[in-house]
């Protein structure tokens, strides 16, 4: 029941992309993800989701990639982060010491991540739209959470779905469908990460959030209709 609401979701949400001008395209071959990347535009790599860097293996990631008339217009990440009994603060100072090639100091973690993000995680990340779709709140709205109902097809036995958001870009959460929002997430010494700041945000939901938001209809249009009424 869990893959075919899944489906029947995706399906919705790639409705309404094509009804916008607009198609995705799925992939996990590296080599074909880095030529994708490249022609997104994207001025730089997260350690985290770069090919070059990370030698990635079937099943681990992929990315979902927004096109329009048939030229790639946005990229987006997602990663099978199984935590088992480690905690989700000592995998964020682990992985970023080595992804960042730094000794990054973490001095804090927001107590809510570290309770809360447990088990087998989901990351997304990467996130770049260029100029000819930036702007679009509707195409952004429907290509994220088609790349996390993607995901939990992908990885069925996750627990969380997470992804960081600059605090400036806050107010997408509910653009993306997240349930919950945690502010001030991390807190670094001198020697930071690459764009981490300590008034970054960590957005996320549980299965049973995601599991919510399957047996209801879908808020925004449900919105519209009133309107129109």
């Amino acid at each position: 029941m869990f893959q075919m609401d899944l489906t029947s979701r995706a399906a919705a949400h790639l409705a309404k992309l094509k009804e916008l001008g607009f198609d995705v395209y799925a992939t996990d071959d590296f080599a074909e993800i880095e030529k994708l990347v490249q022609q997104t535009g994207k001025p730089f790599r997260s350690p985290m989701f770069d090919t070059r860097r990370n030698d990635f293996t079937e099943g681990r990631a992929f990315w979902l990639f927004l096109k329009q008339n048939g030229a790639v217009v946005g990229g987006l990440a997602a990663q099978s982060i199984p935590l088992g009994q480690e905690s989700f603060g000592h995998y964020i100072a682990r992985s970023t010491n080595g992804q960042y090639n730094i000794e990054a100091e973490l001095e804090h973690v927001a107590r809510p991540l570290n309770e809360r993000l447990k088990g087998h995680l989901v990351y997304l990340g990467d996130l770049h739209i260029t100029d000819a779709a930036r702007g679009k709140r509707q195409v952004l709205r429907e290509y994220v959470r088609l790349c996390v109902i993607l995901s939990a097809m992908t990885w069925p036995s996750f627990d969380w779905v997470f992804a960081h958001i600059p605090y400036q870009h806050r107010s997408l959460q509910d653009i993306y469908g997240f349930a919950s929002i945690t502010h001030s997430a991390f807190r670094w010494g001198a020697e930071r990460p690459f764009l981490r700041t300590d008034d970054m945000a960590v957005i996320y939901h549980a299965k049973i959030d995601l599991l919510h938001s399957l047996l209801i209809d879908d808020p925004d249009e449900t919105a519209k209709n009133k309107r129109k009424g």
